[in-house]
């Protein structure tokens, strides 16, 4: 039984060889590795077992931990002296910066890999630093540099004998074939390097290299081949969870069936494409802030250390400083006795010196104060920001997308009228979720701006909210629901009434969403001192305690939405705006809520006088 540095040395390399398959083993054998490393203080073996922990996070899109781990396998190889270890994590941190789309930088981290395996001859990471360059010259447009590395790579892979990297470097010389327009050789390519990855039972690299065959396919307008390809990428990469490769099939497999004529069919698989690239882009750009978040951190964290060393080294020369004015101070003493009248002029003058150093203590302190002020201003500002963002891109995009496809395809007249009119009632739920929400965002946005004012006025409370039962009809007519209106219409408020508004349509919008269909929604009100309360009460879904908690806590984010009854989107604002307006009309809001049995909204309204 393997025991101590030989135990390390097995599961490292066992790892090694299972991480582009079997990533739970990979995880369990590298953290056992690591562990055992620190007892024998082998720091090679330690930076090789974060290597392959590292890289699985990196294979699950999980960036800002693969960079963690990618930094402290590269500290511990640089500590080490292990000049090969360093060029394999070259490698890993080139992929960080290819999949933060900076391919100048990633080739500058991979041509210096290339450069580390060259000096200690390891010809297996040399081919598979060129292979990456290769690679990121395609994405950034330069297809001769790209086909350049990737045949110098074939080139040394007949000495190393790697089925992988072979493979790998004939997917990149195929994706420059096809961005020349040279079908045929790509088709030839792609296909001899899905065979080798078929060999080696690699399913993540099988399914890289399906999705470009039957583009390569589609493009040289074989379309049964590509139908026939597509289809099983699809059923590859639905079955084994690979979001990006799923996406791109479905979105060729719909240009083939339009193709074909096959306009329905082609409809559903690219409305397909375009949720799964709305959410792959959504979580991209998050991970992408994480990954530079993690980054700046740790440049962050290495200025403090050499910030905090430099005062150290300056506090020490100060101290040293200090005892030899001591010293001399005391000699002077006990030689001369005039010198007692020097001492006290120089105390005074290291006094003076010192009430400086204090103030100007002071006024560091103040402006850090300044700078830490600005600094979480920025952040709220960069916060609001990224919110706006979102909604913009995660909630219009979609139903904005859907209603070019339907013209476009109306335009090029491949819709007839029966098929137009099937799909008019989708397009109209589109339509009004992204009116609603720019509606709320226009509210929001200017409720945010300086020199926002209100604008007091007496109305009819009940006129208000039967001109949102009007706006919301289609939703209410959609779902079947009885909405009564019980306020009578001698009950007038005075606030402004735009934010009373959107107030309003926000709660009796909330209450539809979730309402089941056929149920029914009551709407009334009571003067309560000062003010009137006004409650809309469902009987739908429900909430538990901690999410009501949660919605009227500050903390409550805007982008946060719980799909509705019939899977109707949102983006969370709404209830935000309520919050939010509900305090500058100087109200209060109330949610009481039962699982399964409904929720009562009841927000107060200053009354007329």
């Amino acid at each position: 039984m393997k025991k101590g540095k030989d135990l390390v040395d097995y599961l490292n390399l066992t790892a090694t060889s299972l991480r582009e398959s079997d990533h739970p083993t990979t995880l369990a054998m590298s953290f056992k590795a690591d562990s055992i490393a620190i007892t024998l203080n082998d720091l090679s073996a330690r930076s090789r077992a974060n290597e392959n922990i590292s890289w699985v996070y990196y294979r699950q899109s999980q960036w800002q931990k693969a960079f963690e781990f990618a930094s402290k396998a590269y500290d511990f190889a640089l500590s080490a002296e292990d000049t090969l270890q360093a060029a394999r994590l070259m490698n890993n941190m080139g992929a960080l910066y290819y999949e933060q789309q900076n391919f100048p930088k990633a080739i500058e981290q991979f041509k210096k890999g290339f450069e580390y395996a060259t000096k200690v001859k390891d010809l297996q990471t040399q081919i598979r630093s060129l292979n990456n360059v290769a690679l990121n010259f395609t994405q950034s447009g330069q297809q001769d540099s790209a086909m350049y590395y990737a045949r110098i790579s074939v080139s040394l892979n007949e000495n190393a004998g790697s089925p992988y990297l072979t493979s790998f470097a004939h997917r990149v010389i195929g994706d420059v074939y096809l961005a020349k327009g040279q079908y045929d050789s790509a088709q030839a390519i792609y296909n001899r390097s899905l065979d080798m990855a078929r060999q080696q039972g690699i399913i993540s690299f099988e399914t890289g290299i399906l999705h470009r065959l039957g583009n390569a396919y589609l493009l040289d307008n074989k379309l049964s081949q590509a139908k026939e390809i597509l289809d099983y990428s699809i059923e590859l990469c639905a079955a084994n969870g690979y979001p990006t490769e799923l996406a791109l099939s479905h979105k060729h497999l719909a240009k083939v069936l339009e193709q074909q004529g096959k306009i329905s069919e082609a409809y559903k698989h690219l409305n397909t494409y375009l949720l799964l690239n709305d959410s792959i882009n959504s979580k991209a750009n998050r991970d992408r802030l994480a990954l530079l978040q993690g980054m700046f951190e740790q440049n962050l964290q290495q200025s403090e250390l050499k910030l905090l060393k430099a005062q150290n080294e300056s506090q020490s020369f100060r101290l040293a400083t200090s005892r030899k004015y001591i010293i001399l101070i005391s000699i002077a003493v006990a030689l001369i006795s005039f010198l007692v009248v020097w001492m006290y002029f120089l105390n005074r003058k290291v006094s003076a010196k010192n009430k400086d150093l204090q103030l100007q203590q002071n006024k560091i302190a103040e402006q850090n104060k300044i700078l830490e002020n600005q600094s979480r201003e920025l952040g709220e500002i960069n916060e609001t920001k990224n919110k706006l963002f979102s909604i913009l891109g995660h909630d219009l995009r979609g139903p904005i997308g859907q209603v070019k496809s339907v013209i476009d395809l109306m335009i090029s007249d491949q819709l007839d009228e029966n098929e137009f009119l099937d799909l008019i009632h989708v397009l109209q739920k589109d339509i009004n979720s992204v009116n609603f929400t720019i509606n709320n965002i226009l509210k929001w946005s200017m409720s945010q701006m300086d020199g926002f004012s209100m604008h007091p006025s007496t109305f009819s409370l009940k006129a208000t909210v039967d001109n949102s039962i009007t706006l919301l009809n289609p939703a209410i007519v959609d779902k079947k629901l009885t909405v009564f209106n019980q306020i009578s219409g001698d009950m007038m408020v005075h606030t402004d009434q735009d934010l009373a508004d959107v107030i309003i349509r926000n709660i009796l919008n909330n209450s539809i969403k979730f309402s089941k269909p056929g149920d029914a929604v009551t709407i009334f009100a009571e003067k309560v001192g000062k003010f009137i309360e006004l409650c809309v009460m469902d009987q739908g879904v429900g909430m538990d305690p901690a999410l009501v908690e949660k919605i009227l806590s500050d903390e409550y984010s805007i982008t946060k939405s719980t799909p509705g009854t019939k899977k109707e989107k949102g983006s969370g604002l709404g209830l935000q705006l309520v919050k939010e307006f509900v305090k500058k009309i100087g109200g209060e809001l109330y949610i009481q809520s039962v699982p399964n049995h409904g929720t009562r909204f009841c927000v107060k309204i200053p009354a007329s006088n």
